[in-house]
């Protein structure tokens, strides 16, 4: 296989990667590892590609071939390292997981994925001093007090890592912000943590089932602001709003180190304004009337409250007087413009069909 041909093969494996298609984005990284089986890149997006479809042992022997075929790259070693955590994580293994995260550490320090993952090791595991996983057995000559002759119980695992692949996530982009939906229903919104970095996001949620679900993107394409970027837990899924550091740029993909130039999104570019007609004398500022479109409109009630407060503040006086009286003698249930009809008489309470009104009394 050519140089052309692999990196030709790389790209459309990545753009399998990020369309979600984890069974296609192996089989390429698979041909490209068979044929550069010493490629640590290669291997570590194999790796990636085994997680996302929940095979963390398959990701783990991956990642410590990167280990190996890394060596004398630091970056390169500690992307294997991380990998190697969290499988060893996924696995069952947090001790183990645990010495893979400082061992990436110690190779390249400052990543603010291993530092998370280092916070929630401290967190979860017990805190034994000099304790290892490959240490937990037992022994008949051990030092035991008396009254212990029953088998001790067996400790609980903690609740497995829900595989990314079984939930859904997509994203979109305007000139401003990068959009990910991350579909999961009924959400409690205290059980979701999330954290923004320059080029990483990290989404942890405690379902309901007790189980975790992991997003953890890193690196991203490009920069993010961390400070103006948000997200809000919906009733149907959890919308992440990140603040582009540079407006306008594309962003071809969402994860990992984008390849070739970089595309404005159309429109953003000052030379593409339309400044249009050229003969007015007064110029309209177009960014100010693309920021008022962008801007959020109400929905439901809301929506409904905001129409009324627009046609009683444009209306005159004969149109205000019957909204008033309409609604107030109705008893909120009849809203009349028409002062001719409603000034004649008492606008009587009309409820809606199925329901009776009834006279409240003290």
């Amino acid at each position: 296989m050519t140089l052309q041909d692999s990196t030709t093969l790389f790209a459309e494996a990545n753009s399998a990667f990020v369309d979600e298609d984890y069974s296609r984005a192996l089989s390429l990284y698979t041909s490209l590892v068979e044929n550069h089986p010493s490629q640590p890149e290669y291997l570590l997006k194999r790796a990636a590609a085994h997680a996302k479809l929940g095979d963390h042992k398959r990701a783990l022997e991956d990642a410590q071939a990167a280990v190996m075929f890394g060596e004398g790259n630091a970056d390169v070693v500690a992307k294997a390292h991380t990998r190697r955590g969290m499988a060893l994580w996924e696995l069952g293994k947090k001790q183990e997981a645990k010495s893979a995260f400082e061992e990436a550490e110690r190779c390249a320090p400052g990543s603010e994925t291993v530092k998370r993952w280092l916070f929630r090791c401290e967190k979860e595991l017990p805190k034994t001093a000099g304790t290892n996983s490959s240490q937990f057995t037992f022994s008949s000559s051990a030092a035991a007090p008396a009254a212990s002759s029953t088998t001790p119980a067996p400790i609980p695992p903690a609740a497995p890592y829900l595989p990314p692949a079984k939930i859904r996530h997509e994203w979109f982009q305007t000139d401003s912000f990068v959009t990910i939906t991350v579909f999961i229903k009924n959400v409690d919104p205290n059980s979701v943590s999330l954290t923004f970095t320059n080029r990483a996001v990290s989404v942890t949620v405690k379902l309901p089932s007790g189980s975790d679900y992991m997003l953890e993107l890193d690196p991203l394409a490009h920069e993010i602001i961390p400070s103006d970027s948000k997200y809000s837990v919906l009733g149907t899924k959890i919308e992440i709003k990140c603040k582009k550091a540079v407006q306008g740029v594309k962003w071809g993909t969402l994860e990992g180190e984008e390849q070739g130039p970089v595309a404005m999104v159309a429109g953003v570019n000052a030379a593409d304004k339309p400044t249009y007609p050229s003969s007015a004398k007064k110029k309209l500022d177009w960014n100010a009337l693309e920021k008022t479109v962008e801007q959020e409109k109400p929905e439901g009630e809301q929506a409904l409250n905001a129409l009324f407060q627009q046609i009683y503040r444009d209306a005159n006086d004969d149109v205000r007087r019957a909204m008033m009286k309409s609604y107030v003698e109705s008893n909120g249930t009849c809203l009349s413009t028409n002062w001719e009809e409603v000034g004649k008489k008492k606008v009587e309470t009309s409820a809606p069909d199925g329901m009776v009104a009834k006279k409240f009394e003290i």
